[in-house]
């Protein structure tokens, strides 16, 4: 067995184990998600919990301070129905009205946060009822995640002790080589792509991956000595397929029968 077919053996199954861990990683970034999105929603209300705890506060000082006016004022009133001259009657008054202006201001300070801490409240209600609906979808999320991990574990073992074996039979540089595509290829990227056949009449074959021309003196090496062969465009290990290898070895095979005849 060539190197090439040795490496192919191995990248078979890591297709397997790519399959099916990709299953697995697709359940985790869901349920990452939904966690992140929880974490948002729970900042989110404890800040307007906050703010409405915040403004609570105040309006109840405030409702202290107009309690604290009406009891001026009232005291300023009975003072006044007793001043002894008009002069006194007429400062208390004066009081009376500055301390009534004071109260307005504070009585409109409060009506606006009364309609502020109605809009907080209906936001905190809001924001509480769609966290537990996040809940609800991150526990399913979770089950599926942990449902699909239980569901592959076994095939994943199986699978990664017929990869040790795989490893056994590839020599040290043709891995590195392999390890090194794998680690720089994106998720679905690559790392080895079968030869197309497009015309064997002119000897054209093209790169599965990228579908570049390749040179016929490639796809001889690779069908003659299974030597470690790259498309010269992306770089992927190429190999030729079981079928096409046959189909071309029998057309030489009936080429030189046919060339011992004449």
């Amino acid at each position: 067995m060539g190197v090439t077919a040795k490496l192919l053996k191995l990248y078979l199954v890591d297709q397997k184990l790519n399959g099916l861990k990709s299953r697995l990683r697709a359940a985790e970034r869901y349920l990452a998600q939904q966690d992140a999105e929880l974490e948002q929603l729970t900042t989110k209300h404890a800040s307007l919990d906050g703010q409405l705890r915040q403004i609570q506060a105040s309006m109840h000082n405030d409702e202290t301070e107009i309690k604290t006016l009406d009891d001026r004022i009232a005291t300023n009133r009975e003072r006044m129905n007793n001043a002894a001259t008009s002069k006194e009657h007429a400062a208390l008054l004066t009081e009376i009205n500055t301390l009534k202006a004071d109260r307005a201001i504070i009585e409109e300070r409060v009506l606006e946060m009364v309609n502020k801490s109605d809009s907080l409240t209906d936001e905190v209600k809001r924001v509480d009822d769609e966290l537990e609906e996040r809940k609800k979808v991150r526990k399913i999320a979770k089950s599926d995640r942990d449902a699909r991990e239980k569901e592959i574990g076994e095939k994943v073992s199986e699978l990664e002790d017929e990869r040790n074996e795989a490893l056994k039979d590839v020599p040290g540089p043709a891995l590195a080589q392999y390890n090194g595509l794998s680690e720089t290829a994106m998720e679905d990227d690559e790392v080895m792509a079968p030869v197309n056949e497009e015309d064997r009449r002119n000897k054209e074959y093209t790169c599965g991956s990228c579908y570049t021309l390749l040179p016929v003196e490639q796809v001889n090496v690779l069908l003659n000595r299974g030597v470690i062969q790259v498309c010269p465009s992306c770089s992927v290990i190429l190999y030729i397929e079981q079928d096409l290898r046959e189909s071309i070895e029998t057309a030489m095979e009936k080429k030189k029968a046919k060339a011992a005849k004449a």
